[in-house]
């Protein structure tokens, strides 16, 4: 593939991704509500376009990876949007975690046209996305993704194709249902343990040999244990794919009793001003309310090879 690919959305996992690509020789068109944020790549050699209408007048294949289903829709259907410049034949491709719902409509929207439609939604994080490691949960035909499977692959470790459209977004609303319950649950167990008197790094590495072993209690050797609560996946974000899994939920008529706790648990982490923050900060209310500071294992007790949220 040689032609030029568009790019909307150059946030903190868009632009280690279009470094990846660029790397890689595509060819790149961007666009964001930033134009600042474009220079490096600008300077990589990657081009820049004034509206999403542009770089799909630009480009066949457009990619966007935005923070909420409404920047998606807006950059789709506006007046300017994605829409106002395909041509048949075009393929867009959304790597933002959407609602399955609004892609579908998008897809129907763009079938009009002629154009392909696939929501493939990443895990893994910013240092995935610096490092080309991502997961890759791709809805939508199967032919679409083979053509363009080696755009995605120098931005990924793993692609599954799920689905029918939609489908990706499906996955990784309940990935990260799963992937967060387990990270407040990790909190919660972490600082019961040290209130009651056990030492954090024996406890600690007695979970990760035993069935409270997680992903996300992983992190804790460079996070809570280093106090370092800096953004790979910030907690706003979070509350915002369970608020989706939670409509997905609803849609379908599947109760989720844990996810509505997690929720409540991230917004208690909001109401403390800690959205901003990385999701493993949900730790520091528990903390601050029972008067603990999870302390943890020196490095050589870090296992290898911990793993990164999204």
């Amino acid at each position: 593939m040689n032609q030029k690919i568009g790019f909307i959305g150059l946030g903190q996992m868009g632009r280690p991704m279009c470094r990846r690509l660029l790397a890689a020789g595509f060819d790149l068109v961007l666009h964001d509500l930033d134009p600042e944020v474009a220079a490096p790549l600008l300077a990589q050699g990657a081009a820049w376009a004034g509206t999403p209408a542009e770089v799909a007048r630009a480009c066949r294949v457009v990619i966007t990876c935005l923070p909420t289903p409404q920047a998606v829709e807006e950059v789709v259907l506006g007046p300017t949007g994605l829409r106002a410049g395909w041509q048949p034949g075009d393929l867009y491709i959304d790597m933002s975690t959407n609602a399955p719902s609004l892609i579908r409509r998008l897809a129907q929207e763009a079938a009009q046209i002629g154009v392909g439609v696939l929501d493939a939604p990443v895990s893994g994080g910013t240092v995935g996305a610096e490092a080309g490691t991502l997961t890759i949960m791709v809805g939508g035909e199967a032919a679409w993704l083979d053509k363009v499977r080696s755009l995605l692959e120098p931005l990924a470790a793993r692609i599954f194709h799920m689905g029918e459209v939609g489908c990706g977004n499906v996955a990784k609303l309940v990935n990260n249902l799963v992937g967060l319950a387990c990270n407040s649950i990790s909190a919660e167990g972490m600082v019961l343990g040290v209130k009651a008197g056990l030492d954090p790094q024996i406890l600690y590495e007695l979970m990760t040999v035993s069935t409270a072993d997680n992903w996300s209690l992983r992190q804790y050797p460079r996070t809570v244990f280093k106090r370092n609560f800096a953004p790979g996946f910030k907690i706003n974000l979070a509350h915002k794919d369970l608020t989706l899994a939670l409509a997905l939920g609803r849609e379908h008529g599947v109760p989720l009793a844990v996810a509505e706790a997690v929720k409540a648990d991230l917004e208690a982490a909001i109401a403390a001003g800690l959205g901003e923050q990385g999701v493993d900060a949900v730790i520091l209310p528990r903390e601050a309310r029972t008067g603990v500071v999870v302390g943890g294992p020196t490095q050589e007790h870090q296992p290898k090879g911990v793993a990164t949220w999204s």
